[in-house]
């Protein structure tokens, strides 16, 4: 772990969840209709009833939808922000803009605003959903991991470093994946409730393999 902080830096990191952060708020808020990103939000909830059995499905959408409600509607979130957005009048911004581009922009952005929380509060739903799944493999691999150490530890040829510094470095492309993964529209289809589980068993192996590799002091 002190490796990976000193290879990659906390700042560089955050810096990084900043830049995708910002590039992808821009992108997605103005140029992804907002037909088409609920439309992709919902097959990605409904595909998931066919990856765990009904009771689970239901639970996970009903504590999701109370989430969301509770803490973006409730809480007057989304009033702020069609308030902060929305012109109230007849603007002739607006109607500038209508007629350059066929449709107000700052529905759209408004909308996907929505639509994009939600997606967050259901993503994160689900990696929490799967953590606790699949506790018992991540358990089982560190274990794994460390007694593959303690073995090496006894052997005379030492340990790659190049192949030590590959899996430190796997751990920080899988938290920007992952981060990723909260804000990218799904792009997987009836797929997309596959992404945190591979996403989640390639975290795993790449934490089993980081400390079986971790170098052995001479």
């Amino acid at each position: 772990m002190s490796e990976l902080i000193r290879d990659h830096g906390i700042s560089k990191l955050l810096s990084l969840f900043l830049l995708i952060f910002t590039v992808s708020i821009l992108v997605i808020l103005t140029s992804v209709p907002s037909q088409i990103f609920q439309r992709e939000m919902e097959t990605e909830v409904k595909s998931l009833s066919s990856l765990i059995n009904e009771n689970q499905w239901l639970d996970l959408t009903l504590q999701v939808k109370n989430i969301y409600t509770n803490n973006y509607i409730n809480n007057g979130v989304q009033e702020a922000i069609e308030n902060a957005l929305l012109p109230k009048g007849n603007y002739k911004v607006k109607e500038i803009v209508e007629k350059f581009k066929g449709d107000f922009i700052l529905e759209r952005v408004v909308n996907n605003i929505h639509i994009l929380s939600y997606q967050m509060v259901y993503r994160v739903s689900m990696m929490k959903y799967w953590i606790w799944v699949m506790l018992p493999l991540f358990i089982a691999l560190i274990y794994d991991g460390y007694m593959i150490r303690k073995i090496r530890m006894y052997e005379p040829r030492q340990i790659s470093i190049k192949g030590s510094r590959i899996w430190t470095r796997s751990i920080v492309y899988m938290l920007v994946f992952t981060f990723c993964y909260l804000l990218i529209p799904n792009f997987l289809g009836q797929k997309a409730p596959w992404y945190p589980v591979v996403m989640l068993m390639l975290t795993a192996l790449a934490c089993r393999n980081t400390i079986s590799n971790y170098m052995k002091v001479a």
